[in-house]
């Protein structure tokens, strides 16, 4: 019969790994750049249109610029550096984003209650 005695601190390294707890990292650091803030990216000017954290801490950003070839990216933080913008420039750019977002997604949803309404006429 196998008996589990509690164990304090010092003694840690006697349980196997897997029944080690080990403490999580988290990282609260402050974003860099502002949501519709414009950056620099390659020697053009970006929108930001969304930020997240990697679990080791790195910042991802992604970027939108109109009328480009791949009009969205998404790049590390410390690839990134403010660019002097006006801020009317700056939210004027992000709408242009959000409506285009927003008729991709109402495309999408035409698409698919077409592709619907074709598989339910020839059932």
């Amino acid at each position: 019969m196998t008996i589990y005695a509690p164990t304090t601190f010092a003694d840690r390294t006697l349980l196997p790994r897997a029944l080690i707890k080990r403490p999580r990292r988290t990282y609260t650091a402050a974003y860099t750049f502002n949501i519709s803030q414009l950056v620099t990216f390659g020697g053009t000017t970006w929108t930001v249109v969304d930020r997240q954290r990697t679990t080791n801490g790195n910042q991802l950003y992604s970027l939108f610029r109109p009328g480009d070839i791949s009009p969205f990216r998404v790049v590390l933080g410390r690839a990134l550096a403010a660019a002097p913008s006006d801020p009317v420039e700056a939210d004027r750019l992000y709408k242009v984003y959000l409506a285009g977002l927003r008729m991709r997604r109402r495309d999408e949803r035409i698409r698919s209650l077409l592709a619907s309404q074709r598989g339910s006429a020839g059932a």
